[in-house]
């Protein structure tokens, strides 16, 4: 929602109501509910953790949902040692991977995300089968995105900015 908008140039800014920023709103993928099947197996392998942004969309075109999550893990793991404990734990960026039968899941090893006012948006952005997904996100002042697509069961960073500093 929008307060008014500005002509800059040839071009318009838009400036909402909190006064906080301008542009154009993003279209963020939206949390699936507490009951989701894939969320439901997640939360079996890590009962601990608290779940913090959980999006579906069928990641490897084989016509089944897959699930995107960023979590606050109390567990240390390999990264533990250089990132940020937040809240008592480790944020990390899983996806859990329909096997292609619509019934069960694989979950790909968790990796540093961003530890603050995450967002994740599917775009098929190259125009290839797989839709990749960005991750946005910030620490502080930082804001940082990275661009990924699943391969082989995992999220790859195809490009970032200012990801790691987040």
């Amino acid at each position: 929602v929008y307060n008014r908008q500005q002509s800059i140039g040839k071009g318009k800014s838009t400036v909402y109501k909190d006064g906080n920023r301008a542009g154009r709103d993003i279209d963020y993928a939206e949390n699936v509910a507490e009951d989701n099947k894939i969320l439901m197996e997640f939360k079996e392998l890590y009962p601990n953790c608290k779940i913090l942004v959980a999006c579906e969309e069928d990641l490897t075109n084989d016509g089944c949902k897959d699930l995107v999550l960023v979590f606050n893990n109390p567990d240390k793991d390999e990264y533990s040692g250089y990132t940020q404990l937040t809240d008592g734990g480790y944020i990390r960026l899983a996806v859990m991977i329909d096997s292609g039968d619509g019934e069960n899941y694989e979950c790909s090893v968790p990796v540093p995300a961003p530890v603050e006012n995450q967002r994740i948006k599917f775009q098929n952005i190259d125009e290839q089968e797989e839709i990749e997904f960005i991750l946005q996100g910030q620490k502080g002042a930082k804001v940082g995105y990275g661009i990924f697509r699943v391969m082989e069961g995992e999220p790859i960073s195809l490009f970032d900015q200012g990801f790691e500093e987040c």
